[in-house]
């Protein structure tokens, strides 16, 4: 199998990909996948093997020789690029399944239709291959951190002050996709202040990439001392993210990768969503609710807001919206 790209992608892929290990019975499975993709599913399937995906752009041809000597009976494309086909095709993978739509169609033996962005969830398109591929469906099964990481971050919180069984809120104010995704810093801050004076002896954890400090930064300025926070952007693997979305109360962020791990983890997650579409890719889990208040340009899927109301669709979504949000899925009120 061939992983998304995006984190968020490959968690909406779990499920076909527990599908398909399901499907061999314990025969050889391989996986190319970005560094962080062994984080998330390793501990999944402990017998599948993990390969290092082709790098991006021209990366594809480099990476042939290695595809081939796995000797692949038949390859599922869950990225519908043309990189990943050309690169199935070169290494001769005699059945290589994808979805329609992307350029190089004619590169897959098998394909499964696609329509129009929105008309049906990427979950569920991904099943679809998994069921072309000949495996059913089987039952969602949360994503679950290492024993390990939950003790190395009990440990990292008892060593900033947290107390054992503290109320957490985790949010990620960040979107690497662009400003279209990310709502207002200081409109986090004031969801994430009521959210804690609501619970006796809260804490709020701000988690991101590097590339989300700035958002982490200005969130935590807009957060008054009163509310014991902690900064983590650049400090949270994907292990230990795992760990600390197990660990927290509730989750709140952007429509970004950490929403999907928050929400298949099965925790109490809110998520703002701007330019992007949450009938395509709104994160799956039994306590998630979406806040959207889509203009009439939206959904336009670009990383800028290039009409005259300036992201419109992110100004749109209140404090108050969020913060009722957060205490309907605490309360387990939410649909799933």
């Amino acid at each position: 199998m061939r992983a998304p790209n995006w984190l968020g992608d490959a968690v909406l892929a779990t499920r076909a990909v527990d599908a398909l290990v399901a499907r061999e019975g314990g025969a050889p499975v391989a996986v190319l996948g970005r560094p962080w993709v062994t984080d998330l599913w390793g501990a999944r399937w402990p017998g599948v093997a993990f390969h290092p995906a082709p790098e991006a752009g021209g990366g594809w041809w480099r990476a042939v020789s290695a595809l081939r000597a796995l000797r692949a009976r038949e390859i599922v494309l869950l990225p519908p690029s043309l990189s990943a086909r050309l690169h199935a095709a070169a290494a001769l993978v005699p059945r290589r399944i994808g979805l329609t739509g992307e350029a190089g169609n004619f590169l897959l033996t098998r394909r499964a239709p696609r329509a129009a962005r929105g008309s049906r969830h990427l979950e569920d398109e991904y099943l679809d291959l998994a069921r072309l591929a000949g495996a059913p469906p089987v039952p969602r099964r949360p994503l679950a951190p290492a024993p390990a990481a939950l003790a190395s971050l009990a440990a990292r919180l008892q060593a900033a002050g947290v107390a054992a069984g503290a109320p957490v809120l985790a949010v990620a104010p960040g979107a690497t996709y662009g400003p279209a995704k990310r709502w207002p810093p200081e409109r986090f801050a004031e969801a994430a202040r009521q959210w804690a004076l609501a619970h006796d002896g809260a804490w709020v954890v701000l988690v991101g990439a590097a590339a989300d400090a700035a958002a982490c930064a200005a969130t935590r300025a807009a957060l008054p001392r009163e509310v014991p926070t902690l900064e983590w952007s650049g400090r949270t693997n994907l292990t230990a993210l795992l760990a600390l979305v197990a660990r927290a109360h509730a989750c709140l962020s952007n429509d970004s990768g950490f929403a999907h791990v928050a929400a298949a983890s099965d925790r109490a997650t809110v998520v703002v969503f701007g330019s992007t579409d949450p009938r395509w890719t709104a994160p799956r889990g039994t306590r998630v609710e979406v806040v959207a208040r889509p203009p009439a340009c939206s959904p336009c899927f670009r990383r800028t807001c290039r009409v005259a109301e300036r992201y419109a669709c992110l100004d749109a979504v209140s404090v108050a919206d969020v913060a009722s949000a957060l205490e309907r899925v605490g309360r387990g009120a939410s649909a799933a």
